[in-house]
């Protein structure tokens, strides 16, 4: 039997899966592809959650330790929670490079790898890569860790701001003779040891930026599955996809699948990158929007675009 379109209802204070209609002909298959589109979205998200996630590990645990009201009791507590940043800022730069490997096999396997956006992706890391020598250190971090020594070496103490400072030194980082030529000279130029504190805010604020450029969020594929499958939206309800069928005894099973999850987490993903509303042209598909907010429309213009 062919799958329908059922809601989830709550009648009589008790929830109920009704009948709604059978599916026209693509219809399910179109829902499918949306959802195939924004699941790929999410799935960059997914990503860029977690390096985040890893950052702030790092970054919480260094507002605790550098404070003065936490206290060192003894030499070996010292060593231990120098390990422990350490421990943290190796993990975090390695959730940045699969990051980043991550979001190039996505792109490949999405676009093809002669593909624009494949190149656009490269293009916009190359920028920030340039641009930054965070970026560039945080890119190169991972092989000084893996085949030469820890980060992390020195702390000091600032009277002044009542903290701990934890540096990564230049010297050390100029001793090592494993660096690429496009990071070595950076790191002969350096005439200063690295505070962890400020590289650790100021690399926050570029891979935020990054992740807006590159997550993709302003396709025409995305915004346009993200305005078909709102659609289905009812308020208080919940659409899902029913298959009705007979088991051995004859019984009437009924098999579910979810419908809008991944419409409800792309939105939801947009909104954290800041954005609240877009639109995008493409001579294919048109003109396609964003605007959970009915920020950007006049009425006339929603009556046109479908945004109601």
């Amino acid at each position: 039997m062919c799958w329908n379109l059922y809601y989830l209802k709550i009648v009589d204070n008790e929830k109920k899966l009704e009948f709604e209609r059978h599916f026209e002909d693509g219809e399910q298959s179109l829902i499918d592809e949306c959802n195939k589109i924004l699941g790929d979205f999410n799935s960059f998200c997914d990503y860029y959650s977690m390096l985040n996630n890893s950052l702030q590990e790092l970054k919480v645990y260094m507002l605790k330790v550098e404070n003065f009201k936490y206290r060192f009791a003894s030499p070996i507590e010292n060593k231990n929670i120098i390990v422990e940043v350490n421990k943290k800022f190796i993990s975090f730069a390695s959730m940045f490079k699969t990051f980043l490997d991550y979001y190039e096999v996505q792109v490949k396997q999405i676009y093809g790898k002669d593909s624009s956006e494949l190149k656009e992706f490269k293009g916009k890391c190359s920028n920030v890569f340039d641009k930054y020598f965070e970026y560039r250190f945080l890119y190169h971090l991972r092989h000084y860790c893996v085949h030469y020594k820890l980060p992390v070496t020195k702390v000091t103490q600032n009277v002044n701001e009542k903290r701990r400072v934890f540096y990564i030194q230049k010297e050390r980082l100029k001793d090592w003779k494993g660096w690429k030529p496009i990071i070595k000279q950076d790191i002969q130029d350096l005439n200063y040891d690295i505070d962890v504190k400020q590289f650790i805010l100021k690399i926050e604020k570029v891979l935020k930026e990054l992740n807006k450029e590159i997550s993709y969020f302003n396709t025409s594929e995305v915004l346009g599955a993200i305005k078909i499958m709102k659609k289905y939206v009812k308020s208080g309800e919940t659409p899902y996809i029913v298959k009705e069928k007979r088991n051995q005894t004859g019984k009437l099973d009924f098999e579910i699948k979810s419908m809008i999850d991944d419409y409800f987490l792309a939105q939801n993903n947009i909104l954290k990158l800041g954005i609240v509303s877009c639109a995008v042209f493409n001579k294919e598909y048109g003109f396609q929007f964003f605007d959970p907010f009915n920020l950007m429309f006049t009425k006339e213009q929603k009556e046109k675009y479908g945004l109601e």
